[in-house]
């Protein structure tokens, strides 16, 4: 049941204009070196006649190093993203980064702690139809306890 709800899944977001998601998670993926994929969540863009935000939770292993990737490609207008230090309930939250003003397809932010993140994506309001889109986030890490320096000698 859970592949087939996977599968359907999939197949819904394939429909959405441009989201070939195994390409957008595939280029995502490529920006993470030197660090290693750790999971990828994708979200279906829906445009409406108001702004709206959507916020997803991104839990980090303290002592880590991390990188995330976005990859906007798929996105028929731009989407801001927003990574914040606590979730939206909280009025003292601090902003980390923001994709204001930056208009590539695929960014990427390396966090300097590694504890529970916010990405929040502003999606602008619109007076016309605009077709749906998705946008891919990737995760990546990096083992800091690894010593990597005797391996190379």
């Amino acid at each position: 049941m859970l592949l087939f709800s996977s599968l359907l899944i999939n197949q819904l977001f394939a429909q959405t204009a441009n989201c070939d998601i195994k390409a957008l998670k595939k280029e995502g993926i490529a920006q993470l070196s030197p660090f290693y994929y750790s999971s990828a969540k994708v979200s279906k863009i829906e445009y409406q006649n108001e702004q709206l935000t959507k916020e997803i939770e991104v839990p980090l292993f303290k002592g880590e190093q991390y990188r995330m990737v976005f990859n906007r490609k798929a996105l028929p207008q731009e989407v801001e993203i927003q990574v914040y230090d606590q979730d939206k309930s909280h009025e003292s939250r601090k902003a980390l980064f923001s994709s204001k003003g930056d208009n590539r397809d695929i960014l990427y932010f390396e966090p300097e702690k590694s504890k529970r993140h916010y990405v929040t994506y502003t999606i602008p309001a619109v007076t016309e139809t605009v077709e749906a889109g998705c946008l891919v986030f990737v995760l990546g890490y990096q083992l800091t306890f690894v010593d990597t320096s005797k391996a190379e000698e």
